[in-house]
């Protein structure tokens, strides 16, 4: 009932499901500049913030909605919290169900690794790019060069670079398919020979894996320069 005495151009409204229902479906037809902040204190948090979005779809309201999350984490224990954050914000993403995400700790987990791990779930679920993204294969006998040192040295190389997705692989193989979405490919095409792809198109063939890394830098610099 206050909301209309707020003058902001854009207001907050935390929701879980099983509040009143006729009471925020009414306020937020009235008002669609409203954001939704959906929290849950169920075990099954996913499913409740899933019948929530629902609810909101089934009767014709479209606001903007953010899943909050509150976690309890100390640093040594930050991955628990990024796989956690991930399993409960990753499908939800996915499947379309909401605008953005907001993950709080009660915890020594630094700020900073908590934004990481923000930017990093909306990239994974293909909703913001903000980063470098490397996809790669694990390796298997086809694999005829050290996969772990060259993702290392690629990483190293690129790391100023922003907003990319690099597949590197090890064979050519199940490689071109398992990178389809990568915008450079660094793909191992023989015994100590890489093909380049940008895409899914093969750019550069059988190049010798002493130079491969230089010229997929190169390749990838004059590329971005044409944009």
């Amino acid at each position: 009932p206050f909301i209309s005495s707020v003058k902001a151009d854009v207001k907050f409204l935390v929701l879980q499901l099983g509040a009143p229902s006729e009471e925020y479906l009414a306020c937020l037809k009235a008002h669609p500049e409203v954001v939704v902040i959906a929290v849950s204190n169920q075990q099954n948090k996913l499913g409740e913030q899933r019948a929530l979005t629902h609810e909101l779809w089934t009767n014709g309201l479209f606001n903007p909605v953010v899943f909050a999350q509150m976690y309890r984490h100390s640093a040594q224990e930050k991955a628990d919290f990024q796989l956690e954050a991930a399993a409960d914000m990753g499908a939800l993403m996915i499947d379309g169900l909401c605008d953005g995400i907001w993950l709080m700790n009660d915890g020594d987990i630094n700020v900073r690794d908590i934004a990481d791990t923000s930017f990093a779930i909306l990239q994974a679920a293909r909703l913001r790019t903000s980063k470098t993204e490397y996809i790669s294969c694990p390796g298997c006998g086809r694999t005829l060069y050290d996969l772990r040192s060259t993702i290392a040295k690629i990483k190293a190389a690129t790391a100023h670079m922003k907003g990319l997705k690099i597949g590197i692989m090890g064979c050519i193989v199940n490689g071109p398919g398992e990178m389809a979405d990568a915008d450079y490919g660094y793909v191992g095409a023989g015994p100590g020979k890489i093909s380049l792809y940008k895409q899914k198109m093969c750019v550069e063939k059988a190049i010798p894996e002493s130079e491969a890394v230089e010229h997929l830098l190169r390749f990838i610099e004059e590329d971005q320069k044409k944009k």
